[in-house]
């Protein structure tokens, strides 16, 4: 435990308004944020009808949630655990039957200050346990028998997006693309190391695209696409240099990956660029063994770099912008394993922050008395349905045109 505490104490220095009845409700709410907007002076994203800005928290290796969110009431909880249990003395209480993992102090304080949303008993029907294929479908909000080629940010981007220029609405910072954004066209970009920003790095590259900027157009519709991608991209590329440079955090966020990848996307963010989705990961949630310890730093550092993100942004005058969304391809089995961690399981929490968050827990305790035929939860609330709420209360978008299904949206987002 020293490593944790270690890290804790070198962190705790950083301190349509009048639309009738008849239109349809997520136009209603649209209508609403948008006059809000526009009496603050926010103008939207070229393109498109507001300002907001969606962030994928990606938990990858299938978190944990009965160790993030304990029901420390629930006997059956502590008789399925007994060595990687959280005590409840030590558990940070939201309610009489729900805490927080201890190492999870800053989402603790955001959640008591009003600022964080919790959606318990979160997955989807006939779950699957690999991980591949649970994050396909997480990705895709696919049906669990049928995985789709494309993603729900890839298909809302085809869909309401059609008409927005630039070559980046949306911004993966990881090693691959993310399927969530794979679409009919594409129209996102992937950063495996965001040095590449740093103006000093490639100027043999720069100086060929400056070169490239000098041909006439051609008349030939491909190669003119071509140009005016490569010009975009160019354009781009020296905006994300001078948000990176000229951005300066008043945050100091600690040298851990997530907090730096979410420094990052504040500083694009504070800079406006034109980006409405961005993606980052957190990795290592895949715990079969010796959890307890390896498991608190991971939401140790999760806590740290969402409390950052939010007061950066807070700070900055852009939280009301930003909606933060995490997400696991699944929860982990109810008992442990004799190795001291957990396998993979089924039912999962989600987290959202921002401006807009309607806060508090969303959802019933996990049910440990009732399960499904392998042992593991039964959801309660399909991922769908958040997302639906995001949609339509966040991205202004028809949920039922991007999920190729209809789900109930989830009141994540308050309007």
């Amino acid at each position: 435990m020293t490593y944790l505490f270690d890290r804790r104490r070198f962190n705790r220095v950083l301190g349509l308004t009048a639309l009738s009845a008849t239109v349809p409700t997520f136009l209603y709410k649209t209508g609403a944020i948008l006059a809000g907007d526009a009496q603050r002076g926010i103008a939207p994203l070229p393109g498109l009808k507001d300002n907001h800005v969606l962030v994928l928290v990606q938990l990858a290796g299938g978190n944990d949630g009965l160790n993030t969110l304990i029901p420390y009431r629930d006997d059956a909880y502590y008789k399925a655990r007994p060595k990687i249990s959280i005590a409840a003395d030590k558990v940070l209480k939201l309610d009489d039957r729900l805490g927080l993992h201890p190492e999870m102090v800053e989402l603790h304080r955001l959640y008591k200050d009003g600022g964080l949303t919790i959606v318990t008993n979160v997955g989807y029907p006939n779950p699957n346990r690999s991980h591949f294929a649970s994050m396909d479908i997480w990705e895709t909000a696919s049906p669990s028998h049928r995985i789709g080629r494309t993603g729900w940010i890839g298909r809302y981007f085809d869909n309401e997006c059609t008409g927005v220029p630039g070559a980046m609405l949306g911004l993966r910072l990881g090693e691959q693309q993310a399927l969530t954004f794979v679409g009919e066209r594409s129209r996102t970009a992937t950063f495996a190391n965001p040095a590449v920003l740093d103006a000093s790095v490639s100027r043999a590259a720069a100086k060929g695209l400056e070169k490239l900027s000098d041909i006439e157009p051609t008349g030939i519709s491909a190669l003119d696409f071509v140009q005016r991608t490569k010009n975009e991209t160019r354009t781009l590329a020296q905006r994300l240099r001078s948000a990176v440079c000229d951005n300066k955090s008043p945050i100091d966020y600690p040298p851990f990956a997530l907090c730096q990848s979410l420094k990052l996307v504040a500083q694009m963010i504070a800079a406006e660029i034109p980006t409405r989705v961005f993606y980052v990961t957190h990795g290592g949630f895949d715990t079969h063994s010796a959890q307890a310890n390896r498991h608190a730093g991971l939401l140790q550092e999760l806590s740290q770099a969402l409390s950052l993100f939010q007061r950066d942004l807070k700070a900055r005058g852009h939280l009301d912008r930003v909606l933060l969304l995490t997400f696991s391809e699944f929860g982990r089995r109810i008992e442990e394993n004799r190795q001291a961690g957990t396998d993979h399981g089924t039912a999962n929490v989600m987290f959202l922050l921002g401006g807009h968050v309607n806060p508090g827990i969303h959802g019933t305790p996990p049910d440990l008395g009732h399960r499904d035929e392998q042992g593991d939860l039964i959801f309660k609330i399909d991922f769908r349905a958040v997302y639906a709420g995001v949609l339509r209360d966040w991205l202004h978008a028809d949920p039922t045109r991007v999920l190729n299904g209809k789900f109930d949206p989830a009141p994540v987002v308050k309007i």
